[in-house]
């Protein structure tokens, strides 16, 4: 099995538990990419049940959390490979920021940004590890919640006005979660959090509006694209 399929049998095999360790080693890796999101949602799509969607949001938020603090230490193993000044300047970043980077560090857990790029540099600062701690947990376990609740919508959505069973529903919910998935990936965030810091909440919802419609035309763009060059040649 792949390192994705061992993600999903471990969801299979242990419930929560697993939902736990699936959680912690997609997150455990600096600067990785593993969609184990994906895999929560779906687990959240099967069972459809409120009270378990709690339990997989506070296990999915608690794994994930535990993941980025390897990813602190990994930070921290760095002072020793840095160089004076750079490790000067770190510090006096830090010191500078110091009020601010508790809510960056709950905003980064909770948003699909590329969080390491900021948490990396904090391990390597010595940022207060209980700070750092209790926002990772709360940003966490927000975006899971809600990526919990999109599972269970879903095929809640699906079951309530079809009759179609599980092999249906749960193929339609991981090609929308994929969908969702690709969109996080291509959407320029960092760009949208200046585009309404500066312009205002309804210029950031129209950039976001404009950046969904254009990538979503694209899915569909791009394999004509590839079928009309093939017949050309």
């Amino acid at each position: 099995m792949g390192f994705l399929d061992n993600l999903k049998w471990l969801i299979d095999q242990y419930g929560i538990l697993g939902v736990f360790i699936v959680s912690l080693l997609g997150n455990a890796i600096p600067y990785s990419t593993i969609p184990y999101l994906i895999f929560v949602i779906i687990y959240a799509g099967i069972l459809k049940d409120p009270l378990m969607d709690i339990w997989i949001a506070l296990a999915g938020g608690l794994g994930a959390t535990v993941g980025k603090l390897i990813v602190y230490y990994f930070g921290f193993g760095l002072r020793r490979i840095l160089p004076d000044q750079t490790l000067r300047n770190m510090e006096f970043f830090t010191k500078l920021f110091k009020n601010s980077a508790f809510i960056a560090v709950l905003l980064f857990a909770a948003l699909p940004l590329p969080d390491d790029i900021l948490y990396v540099p904090l391990g390597a600062m010595k940022y207060d590890l209980k700070r750092y701690f209790i926002a990772l947990l709360i940003g966490k376990t927000i975006i899971t919640f809600l990526a919990v609740y999109f599972g269970s919508s879903v095929a809640w959505l699906f079951e309530s006005t079809t009759s179609y069973p599980e092999y249906v529903t749960v193929p339609v919910l991981l090609v929308l979660t994929l969908y969702l998935t690709y969109l996080v990936a291509k959407i320029d965030w960092i760009k949208l959090a200046e585009i309404t810091q500066k312009e205002g909440l309804l210029q950031g919802i129209k950039y976001l509006l404009v950046q969904v419609a254009l990538y979503t035309v694209h899915i569909f763009i791009k394999p004509i694209k590839k079928i009309l060059e093939k017949t050309t040649n």
